[in-house]
């Protein structure tokens, strides 16, 4: 099924629709995805060929593996000690790896600590408009966006075939959740007036239709630094002009990543705005080691990433 510009898919039609797109050439792959998608595939029914880089799903839930976990991300607990927020995040991300039958492996305590440190530094109870999240792995943060305020929009962009796991997983952690799937303007418009509508799925091609929406919190992890700089400056036009008075903009991203075809990403050189209001800004502190089940059981990661939560300065 080739998806119609005029469509506005639900459900199980949208995912069927994401699936038979998948081999359909996408201007929005960096080099590095170009790499990634070879020899790849999974289908609306979770079924995988091959590897990717989106995260890690380990199906070892036994008592011992659990444990294991548990105490090699005692020092992640130890960072985030301190925080407000970490014990609700974490107590539903444990819901979002028990629904999806998978480990709580690092990938999802990242990004678990990372929407801990969002909540520390803003109230999303007040912040305005819909949840944008950017490029997620397995559905995670969709799912835990969802879960901890389930009355607040959330719209989900990726590559197609990306964006497909990321749906799957998602209707996983929350099986009753509802998707629409637009890929026009005025079925942007249709589905943003939907009163029943979980998650809105967006295809990075047509990443232009976000500015339709009232975007709040846009959330970005580990994967503008694998977009061309082109994009990645299109997703910062996209947040400062959408429809949304403020929109706070929190992104976890290497300080420098070479691409396969020699582009060049950095995190400095983002379309950052000198009156962009900064609540959080540093090298992030969980993301510059990692644990493994044998000796040294934690290693340094040399890809220093900073993750940054700015309310962005709007374009009027």
């Amino acid at each position: 099924m080739y998806m119609d510009s005029s469509q506005l898919l639900f459900d199980n039609e949208a995912l069927n629709s994401l699936e038979a797109a998948a081999n359909q050439a996408e201007s929005t792959r960096s080099s590095f995805w170009e790499e990634e998608l070879k020899g790849f595939s999974f289908t609306s029914k979770g079924e995988m060929t091959g590897l990717i880089c989106v995260g890690s799903v380990s199906k070892k839930t036994n008592f011992l593996n659990r444990a294991a976990h548990w105490l090699l991300q005692a020092p992640y607990r130890f960072l985030s000690r301190k925080s407000r927020n970490i014990s609700e995040c974490t107590r539903l991300a444990h819901l979002v790896a028990q629904r999806q039958e998978r480990a709580f492996t690092l990938d999802m305590l990242r990004q678990t600590l990372s929407l801990a440190a969002i909540m520390d530094n803003m109230d999303l109870d007040k912040s305005s408009g819909v949840n944008l999240v950017i490029g997620d792995g397995y559905g995670v943060m969709t799912s835990l966006l969802k879960l901890s305020d389930p009355k607040t929009l959330t719209i989900a962009v990726n590559l197609t075939t990306p964006l497909l796991i990321d749906l799957v997983y998602a209707r996983k952690a929350i099986p009753d959740l509802r998707i629409a799937l637009p890929t026009s303007v005025d079925a942007m418009r249709d589905a943003l007036q939907q009163k029943n509508i979980d998650v809105i799925a967006i295809r990075a091609d047509d990443a232009k239709l976000i500015a339709e929406a009232p975007i709040g919190l846009a959330i970005n992890i580990h994967s503008m630094q694998e977009m061309t700089n082109e994009v990645i400056n299109s997703y910062f036009d996209l947040l400062r002009s959408n429809r949304s008075e403020k929109t706070a903009f929190y992104c976890c991203n290497r300080l420098y990543k070479k691409l396969y075809d020699g582009e060049e990403i950095k995190f400095t050189d983002f379309p950052w705005h000198s009156d962009d209001q900064i609540l959080l800004d540093e090298i992030c502190q969980w993301d510059k080691f990692e644990y493994q089940a044998k000796l040294p059981f934690w290693f340094s990661n040399p890809n220093l990433k900073q993750h940054r939560l700015a309310i962005l300065n709007k374009i009027r």
